[in-house]
């Protein structure tokens, strides 16, 4: 009953979880070999070894979840390593680096994120289902917002208020997502989660 109450709770967070596509984000128990994922909004493709994994991610992941305005096709790479692999708990860091062409007649950014991913694997009815959960961080440079808080062509009041520390300008990066995975078969896995309803993994 604990277990199937677990997954549940999972699955609930995940239908409300932040920017990421579950599908397309990277992921603490990726397997050697390579691994594609089809999102609502993006694809991704990662090709892991032992500890490591490397991968493109390419979509709009603002295009799901009340941001369909928001055309920007955005680029990104990443890259794991797995420091804890005791069984069904895997837990690794993640690093990765966003281009992000900006809204139409603004400038464009590279969003740099730091993070932890970590991922749990259990069975309910028979089902094999992944639990996932990444948190990142990186710099607000202002792109989530036109003229950032204290815009510069604001006026003078604004433009002279203070600027915060490294500190108070860190926000969730482009790699945070919670998610779910059920195992379809050993090569397919359906997701749910990260911001958007339903996404596929493909491993070869």
């Amino acid at each position: 009953m604990h277990t199937r109450s677990l997954a549940l709770a999972a699955a609930l967070v995940a239908l409300t979880a932040a920017p990421a596509l579950a599908a397309t984000a990277p992921t603490a128990d990726f397997d050697p070999g390579q691994q594609l994922g089809i999102g609502l909004a993006g694809v991704s493709w990662d090709y892991g070894f032992s500890r490591a994994s490397l991968g493109v991610r390419v979509g709009n992941p603002n295009a799901w979840g009340g941001s369909g305005s928001d055309a920007r096709i955005k680029g990104a790479g990443r890259a794991a390593w797995r420091f804890i692999d005791d069984g069904d708990l895997k837990v690794a860091s993640l690093v990765g680096l966003e281009l992000d062409p900006g809204p139409i007649g603004g400038r464009a950014y590279m969003v740099p994120d730091l993070g932890l991913g970590v991922a749990y694997h259990l069975v309910w009815n028979g089902v094999g289902l992944n639990a996932r959960f990444n948190v990142s961080l990186t710099v607000d440079q202002g792109q989530n917002q036109a003229g950032g808080v204290y815009p510069l062509d604001g006026p003078a009041p604004l433009a002279m208020a203070p600027t915060g520390n490294l500190f108070q300008h860190l926000i969730l990066g482009p790699n945070t997502m919670i998610g779910v995975g059920f195992d379809a078969t050993d090569r397919y896995e359906l997701t749910l989660g990260g911001g958007t309803l339903l996404g596929l993994r493909v491993r070869y």
